[in-house]
């Protein structure tokens, strides 16, 4: 009996050590939800618009999401790139939000990024990385401008 729970144990915290013990678990909430969810999906009906990102149901392409959908969209292609595919499909279900239609280049461009940037970049490597670099190499490239502007001499 104390081999087994010693074994239970061991087991248990080799997958907490390589990480594929949230793997299990993230996957039972996916699954939970898909049974969980034919049962919500007449109540989510019954309240559509009262979401999170209720305010970018419509997939205008001239017209700029907003700050909350481009969150959403960057942690989704995040985990896309990262190959998360039941920690994706949680958010989405506990976000409510509705995944906009747009391609990695709508998305880089409605970030700021320039299709020069996101060239650079490796093709595994996920947007919102690529804007934090960016972001980086801006405040280095400012705070290089300014420790090179001369202090007035005295007179």
């Amino acid at each position: 009996m104390d081999e087994d729970l010693e074994f239970r144990d061991m087991v248990w915290k080799k997958m907490e050590e390589n990480g594929s013990l949230l793997e299990i678990k993230a996957n039972l909430r996916a699954i939970l939800d898909d049974m969980l969810g034919d049962e919500n999906s007449v109540a989510a009906d019954q309240t559509e618009g009262s979401g999170p990102s209720s305010s970018t149901i419509e997939n205008d392409s001239e017209s700029p999401p907003d700050g909350q959908t481009l969150a959403f969209e960057l942690m989704l292609e995040m985990m896309d790139a990262l190959e998360f595919p039941y920690t994706k499909k949680a958010l989405q279900s506990e976000s409510r939000h509705r995944r906009m239609a747009l391609s990695r280049e709508q998305l880089a461009k409605h970030i700021g990024l320039k299709s020069d940037e996101v060239r650079r970049a490796p093709s595994e490597q996920p947007l919102l990385v690529t804007l934090l670099e960016k972001v980086r190499e801006e405040r280095e490239r400012n705070s290089a401008d300014v420790a090179s502007i001369p202090d007035d001499p005295e007179p």
